[in-house]
Formats: C-alpha cells, structure tokens, sequence
C-alpha cells in the first residue's frame, strides 16, 4: 500500500500536544508511503479494542536501590480493593544485561547475552522539563536552567523524550516543545528560558501576614497595614486556585498520553498554609496574639483533586525546590529558614532550661512551598528535593529512580463512566519499596471532554501514526504541486471512502491540514468544519491548497467527529519543486479514472488557479487517490504547462510508466485528448489506455518538449493497484 491510515477513539491515544495550535511541536515523520508492520517486540500498550490496564511500577530496596530482578510472581495488586489477576509483565532496565553482568565474569555475561536475545521491550522515557515562573523568582529560574541543561547534557538517553513547558501567571501553560527526541532542539528552548515572568510573591505576603500576626494590636495606621496584608493574602489565594486548576486541567489531559510521565518541577511551590491555615504566635499570653486559620477549604479540596489527577495520569513529580537560591544570611533579622530572631533575647522564654521562641510561627516551614512540593512528589510516586544547588546530585537519583521500572497488566471491565480506581500494588519481597500511580480514571465519552483535552487529543492523532483503530479502512492522501516563481505550495488531496463517512455520528466534522517542514517544525495549519449529514455514506475528495516555498514537507491530514471523538489520520511526504528556469514547465499529473457520485469539500486557500488547472467533469470523473484496479483500461491525465509570456510553443508529450517494484518499464499507450486554457497556461488531456497490472506501485512519468523553444520539461506522479 502507498499509504497507511488509522482509525481510532479518543481515549486511548498519545498525547501530542502543544496547548495552542501555534507551537511548534516535533514528531518523528516517514517515507511517504510508510508500511505498518506487526513488531512482535513492541512494549505493551493501551488498545481501546482490548480492556488491559498497564500500570508501571519503580521498586527500590532500603536504600534507595533499583531492584532490577523480580519476576511477574513477586508482585501483588488490587484494583479498587479487589484482588487482580496480573497477566501481563514486562521489565525495563536503563543498562543492558550485558553490561551489568560484565564483572561478573563470563558465565554471567554468557547468561545475559542469553537475555538479550530475547525480544526487546524497552520503550523510552518521557519527561516535561516544568519551570514554574506563579511561584518562584528569578534567582531559582536561574539554577533551575543551569539544572535542566545540565540533565540534558548528562543524564537523557538516547531515546528519551522530552518535552518543555512553564506557567505563568498571564500566559498559563505554555509547551515550548512537545515530546521529543530531537535533545539539541529542547536544549535550545531551555537556553532562552527567562525569568521576566517571574511573579513568586506569595511565600513573602504569606511570611509578612503570619509575622503580623504575632504583634500587639497598635494604632490605625498598623490596622491598616494588617487589613492590607489581608487583601494582599485573598489575591495571592485566588492566584493560587488559578495555578491549581490550569495544572489540573493539564492532569486531565496527560491521561490519554500512555505509559510513565516524569515531571522535573522547578519551583518554591504554593506556600502549605495559604491551603491548610495553621497557628501562630503563644496562646499562653506573652503580650503577642494568638491567630488560628483553618485554611480555605475551597482551595484545600481544588488542591488534593490536583494531586489525584497528576497520579491517576502516570505522571510521577520530581519536585526541586528553587528556594534555597535565593536564601542569604543576614545576621540582624530573623532566620528565613527556622524564623528565630538574630537579636539576642527577643522573643524567647525558658522552660525546663530550653529555649523556646515565641516568634515561631511554623518550625516545619508550612508558610513556604516545601509541604505543597513534599506532598505532590509523595502523592505521584516522585520525590522531593530540598536543595536546587545540589541538582547535579539530586538528578543523579532523578535517573536511577526512572531507569529501572516494571510494567503490569491484567484485565478490566472497561466502561466509558469516567470513574476513579484505586490501585495498590505490593511485592511479595522484603525489604522492597514500590511506587506507583495511585490509581486511574475510565475512559470517558469524548463530548465530555474539556477544551484542554479536546485539543490535545487534536496533537495527539496528528502526532501519533501508530495508534491502534477501530475502523481497519484505509483512508488515502496524495499532493499535486506546480513550479511556479510565485504563489508556489501544495494541493493535499484525500479520498474518504463512504463506509467511513457513514460512521459520522454528529451533526459536525472537522478537516484538519497540518503541514511540517524539514526540520519537524509546523508550518501551516488548514482547518475546515462541516455538517456530514450532507454527504453520510458517499465518498468524500477533500482538498486543501497550502501556500508554500519551495522545499520538502510532511503533510498530515486529521479528520475528527467532534461528537464522537472518532477519527482519522493519514500522512505523505511532499515536495514543492523550485521555480524552474525560463522555460517549459510541468504541473503535477492528475489522473483520473471514471466515476461520479463524490462529495467534494474544498478547505482553500492558495493563490495559484488550481480549478481552472485541473478542471474535470465531477460527474464523469473521480480523482485517483486510492489505489484502482489491475482491470482498469483507461485512465485521464490531467497536466497543466506553461512557457515565458508572450513566446508561442508548441509542446509535445510523452507518458512513461514504470513498475516501482523492479524498475521495468510498463508498455502503455497514451494521446492528446486535447487542451484547455487557464490564465497562466494551458493543460494538456492525456488519454492512456492500460494493460492489466499486477499489484504494487507505479511511477507515471510525463515529458514535454517545446519544439520551438528547444526547452523541456517532465513531472511525474505514484498510483498503486490492489489485487482484484
């Protein structure tokens, strides 16, 4: 086949996703008639046909150790309180087991080697480099940088994916990069990150209002401070629900990314009490005021929600904290770290001989982000580091921890309810420690789905060419360019077939065209929204002209039921051709074969004439994007040409068809038909009469020759035949 297309529901896809359709993304792009082939060694994935539910495990031993050698017995789990069956095992190891077994000596490594004959499951790491910019400030965005340069520079593999994003306060989240294996470009994007979007006030304004707290009633002018301090606090709160929710959000949608997400957050993290409240000052009266806040429940449950999103999502959080940076030693105030007082005396009394400091409004720093950013890394299965200075340490675990994990799976009744389940796994070994996802959400109907989602479930099928179907029908994309000196691009042109069409279930269908360039990144983007009600269960030619300058792209062409979520993905590599010289020129072959009864959806845009160049009876005529038949006699061959204004021509053309598989010429027979004019040009109507064609590919080759300029010129165009 020339093309490959696949079908599927939204719930069971890989993430792809930019949050909005100008960032560019990279995916990892192929030949333009790319073949699916059943990889017997490919990882154990999400396939929404099959109910298996994938959990990753990491186990370590007392000390922190990756405990590399159980097996599927040694594991336990219970989905929702009830015992599983696991059915499923694979295990990923950062190091080969050669490499591990070599100072064994050589029955050890004759052993491993055994091992890694074995089919290989390993399946790349995932990581989001997040630079916080709400709660921090431009010391910690600074190590935070030198940290993830330095991850990048030494501990990313090979094949880890990587992805870059931040928040702030104005622009939200922000993906710089998707996931990707291009490492020089993430490299890149984290050089250039700035700190001019810093806003972490809150830490200051929570410290300011607890201190506060503490001092005697005075005069209006201090109550008016206080009830200044307050306002400032409630904003800081409301700043801080925004936070949640954005990061919630995202959550959400990182559910339909499978497999292990592991999130490097640089960050000062929201401050605990701003959530939880807590106590300050002493109630045993020592001239201060006691003040208890029971925090804000709204925040609290907004805040814990979070959390379970980020664990149900496999996404495991390893959080640095950015606030030591910015710590300094000042002799003559309080200490920042423990509050206590440098003056000497101030604010302590003596019980039983020991000091105690009245001023003390939390020894456990609840009025920093240090508990928010513990509490997110326990709750995900990550860890928390207190220190960003020490992060080329602290990233050394960051690899260990991530490079050595087991997948499990067993079998569940899958619904579409959006239910939470509660996942516990165990090893039967002592002395083991496991982490893991706290559990996970069903599926849910795809008219449920938020905006957020919605969209990166758009980045995702444009994304991902091997995601699983539920509709096996191939859905065909082929291109015609022509070599103009201006208003040069592509005219992407698909055929959907009509037992797609008549699988639309809502009353609108969108048509995406994405465009990527040699470097990955996105170019153009085409997008057309329609009612299918139009045309359910006829064959559908869509095209869309895409303005372009010369150079080869990968065009990919998304079409979505934006009430069901069903959809479809096709992609082929294109190539816009450089203005020729002075001379003959040939436009792209069009050939059509008979037929009529087509829906025709025009997506626009292009300045180049394309329905006057390629002008056809839709009546009589369908466009050959999918493969035809080896019976097949005749075929129509549309090929627009132009010469220099104003010179006369008389141009001759020949038709050569070869077999892609062996390279042999096919005898074929072609005539002029006749011409039409267009307003730069003309278009040549080529008949071509076929002998029976086994099954495979062929190049139809066009060449023209102007016998009065003495110039000449050829195009060329693919077709396949299916076996009757």
């Amino acid at each position: 086949m020339r093309h490959q297309c696949f079908y599927y529901r939204g719930q069971a896809t890989r993430l792809a996703v930019c949050l909005t359709l100008a960032l560019l993304f990279s995916f990892s792009s192929g030949w333009s008639a790319p073949q699916q082939e059943q990889d017997l060694t490919r990882p154990l994935q999400y396939r929404v046909s099959v109910a298996l539910k994938l959990i990753t495990v990491y186990v370590t031993d007392k000390k922190g150790n990756p405990v590399e050698d159980l097996t599927l017995e040694d594991f336990m789990a219970t989905d929702n309180g009830q015992p599983v069956k696991l059915t499923a095992f694979e295990k990923h190891l950062l190091r080969t087991p050669v490499e591990k077994a070599a100072a064994a000596g050589e029955q050890a490594v004759q052993k491993a080697q055994a091992v890694a004959a074995q089919p290989a499951t390993a399946t790349p790491r995932k990581f989001f480099l997040f630079f916080d910019f709400a709660f921090n400030h431009a010391k910690g965005i600074t190590e935070a940088r030198k940290a993830a340069l330095h991850f990048l520079d030494t501990e990313v593999q090979t094949d880890d994916e990587v992805s870059v994003l931040t928040y702030s306060m104005l622009k939200g989240i922000t993906f710089h990069e998707y996931l990707t294996k291009d490492h020089d470009k993430v490299r890149q994007v984290v050089d250039s990150i700035g700190s001019k979007d810093t806003a972490g006030r809150a830490h200051e304004i929570e410290l300011k209002y607890w201190l506060m707290a503490q001092e005697p009633a005075g005069t209006d002018i201090q109550q008016s401070a206080e009830r200044n301090r307050e306002t400032e606090r409630q904003e800081a709160k409301r700043l801080a629900e925004t936070y949640i929710l954005r990061l919630t959000a995202l959550a959400k949608a990182l559910r339909y990314e499978p497999g292990q997400k592991h999130f490097i957050l640089f960050s000062t993290g929201i401050p605990s009490s701003l959530i939880y409240g807590g106590q300050s000052g002493n109630p045993g009266g020592l001239g201060g005021r006691a003040k208890f806040d029971a925090g804000d429940r709204v925040l609290r449950t907004e805040n814990e929600e979070m959390y379970k999103e980020f664990a149900a999502a496999n996404c495991d959080i390893f959080a640095f904290d950015t606030r030591e940076s910015a710590l300094t030693t000042d002799l003559f105030a309080y200490d920042r770290m423990t509050f206590e007082d440098r003056e000497a005396g101030r604010g302590m009394f003596s019980v039983g001989g020991i000091f105690q400091d009245a001023t003390n409004v939390f020894q456990d720093e609840k009025t920093t982000g240090g508990n928010s950013l513990k509490r997110i890394a326990d709750l995900t299965g990550g860890k928390y580091f207190s220190n960003i200075k020490m992060y080329e340490k602290n990233l050394g675990q960051v690899q260990a921890l991530t490079g050595s994990y087991y997948v499990l799976g067993y079998s569940i009744d899958e619904s579409q309810d959006g239910t939470f389940h509660q996942v516990k796994v165990e090893v039967k070994r002592p002395g083991c420690q496991v982490r893991t996802q706290s559990g996970y959400f069903n599926p849910k109907p795809f008219g449920e789905f938020t905006n957020l989602e919605k969209e990166l479930h758009l980045f995702e099928l444009a994304l991902n060419e091997r995601s699983f179907s539920r509709l096996p029908v191939n859905f065909p994309l082929s291109y015609i360019s022509f070599p103009a000196t201006e208003g040069s691009g592509l005219k992407v042109m698909a055929s959907i077939p009509g037992e797609v069409t008549s699988r639309f279930e809502g009353e609108k269908v969108e048509y995406v065209v994405l465009v990527f360039d040699a470097k990955n990144d996105i170019r153009e983007l085409r997008r057309l929204e329609t009612d299918p009600r139009h045309y359910q269960g006829r064959t559908v030619i869509f095209s869309s002209v895409v303005p372009l300058e010369p150079g080869e792209y990968t065009c990919r062409l998304v079409i979505r039921d934006l009430t069901s979520g069903s959809s479809a993905v096709s992609s082929i590599r294109a190539s816009v051709p450089r203005p020729a010289k002075p001379g003959l020129k040939l436009g792209t072959p069009l050939i059509l074969k008979e037929g009529g009864g087509c829906a025709y959806l025009d997506g626009g845009g292009g300045s180049q004439p394309w329905p006057e160049m390629y002008h056809f009876d839709q009546k009589v005529y369908v466009p050959v994007v999918e493969t035809i038949s080896g019976q097949t006699k005749h075929l129509r061959v549309l090929v627009p040409f132009s010469q220099a204004e104003g010179s006369e021509q008389d141009v001759a053309m020949s038709v050569r068809l070869v077999e892609a598989a062996t390279g042999q010429s096919v005898p074929v027979a072609a005539s002029l038909a006749g011409t039409t004019r267009y307003s730069r040009g003309e278009t040549a109507i080529l008949e071509i009469s076929l002998p029976q064609l086994k099954p495979g590919d062929y190049f139809l080759y066009v060449n023209g020759v102007d016998r009065i300029a003495q110039t000449q010129a050829y195009n060329q165009t693919v077709f396949s035949v299916h076996g009757d």
